[in-house]
């Protein structure tokens, strides 16, 4: 029989080695936090898998695009993967990919205030990603995807990485999504295409030159003869019957 010292030092071990054996919690999401801060902020997002970037094909689950925490969590478990990309799309984005040089020092010269401009981007070695917000009411015309050498207008259908994707990163993670500059979105939006309105068909119009001079013979109208009138090669006819003189 244990005496009550040792059972008190038994107990103390017991309630010591307990205090440091490490607590059953959940486990870690593996989406990464960029990619949480991207949907916080409103974009739409979905993994690239191994064989999305084998083929040559990132946008392979872009029809996956969501903002939903917990259901990229799933996508996330369903596809490890730390390459993610953001749907222009569906996030109602208008991004603009300025590479090398060239291309940023052509957005910095049309936009005016450039040093103004904090909307969130996304850089990547030589590239950057320029978010902006869709202007309402407006649509993208169909001839500025490409505004000049080395930017481009990102359309439906095509994507941008997220980081940690392949190297990339915030150029301020904490800036928000800035709506389109003035000169953007005068030289590349227009309002949508409407319906014409019903018109009634005008006249042909024909390639003869029209003569300001009629060279036609004038015919005399021929009368119609009826019975008890004259006709114009008749004799006179007077209440409906002829009259004619005797000599």
């Amino acid at each position: 029989m244990k005496s009550p010292e040792e059972f008190l030092s038994e107990l103390s071990r017991t309630s010591c080695a307990a205090s440091f054996m490490p607590a059953h919690t959940k486990p870690q999401s593996r989406l990464h936090s960029d990619v949480r801060h991207a949907a916080n902020l409103g974009l739409a997002v979905f993994p690239i898998p191994e064989i999305a970037r084998l083929t040559g094909k990132p946008e392979l689950l872009i029809g996956e695009a969501t903002t939903e925490i917990s259901l990229l969590e799933e996508l996330a478990a369903e596809h490890p993967s730390h390459h993610w990309h953001a749907a222009v799309a569906a996030s109602r984005l208008c991004v603009i990919r300025l590479d090398g040089i060239g291309g940023r020092a052509w957005f910095t010269a049309q936009n005016e205030d450039a040093a103004d401009c904090r909307t969130l981007s996304v850089k990547r070695g030589e590239i950057v990603w320029a978010i902006f917000r869709l202007p309402a009411g407006l649509v993208l015309r169909a001839s500025a995807s490409l505004l000049a050498a080395g930017v481009k207008i990102l359309t439906d259908g095509e994507s941008f990485p997220l980081p940690p994707t392949g190297g990339s990163a915030w150029a301020d993670p904490w800036a928000e999504i800035e709506a389109v500059p003035y000169w953007l979105r005068r030289i590349a939006f227009e309002p949508p295409d409407t319906p014409p309105a019903k018109a009634m068909p005008g006249p042909l119009r024909s390639d003869r030159a029209i003569s300001c001079r009629s060279f036609a013979r004038f015919e005399k109208p021929q009368c119609s003869s009826r019975k008890g009138h004259p006709s114009c090669d008749q004799a006179a006819w007077h209440g409906g019957f002829r009259v004619s003189r005797r000599r």
